[in-house]
């Protein structure tokens, strides 16, 4: 294996297992506190849920495709 797909497997990886962490962390944290909210609230609470959760995810989920698109020709 050379170093650059040692490298792209690296980054892939990381990405992959930090994504893997994000979706049990909310599964185990958020998603629960979502009955906490109450239902006049709710709404604002899970538009905020969705852009902050974004604010995370996308770039983790953009690290995946790309080192998985990197890959295929590497």
């Amino acid at each position: 294996m050379t170093t650059v797909e040692l490298s792209l497997v690296t980054v892939h990886l990381a990405a992959s297992a930090a994504m893997g962490g994000l979706i049990w962390f909310v599964q185990i944290v958020h998603y629960p506190l979502f009955a906490a909210v109450g239902p006049d609230r709710f709404s604002a609470y899970e538009d905020l849920h969705q852009r902050r959760t974004a604010l995370v995810v996308g770039p983790l989920m953009g690290l995946e495709v790309l080192t998985a698109i990197a890959a295929i020709f590497v």
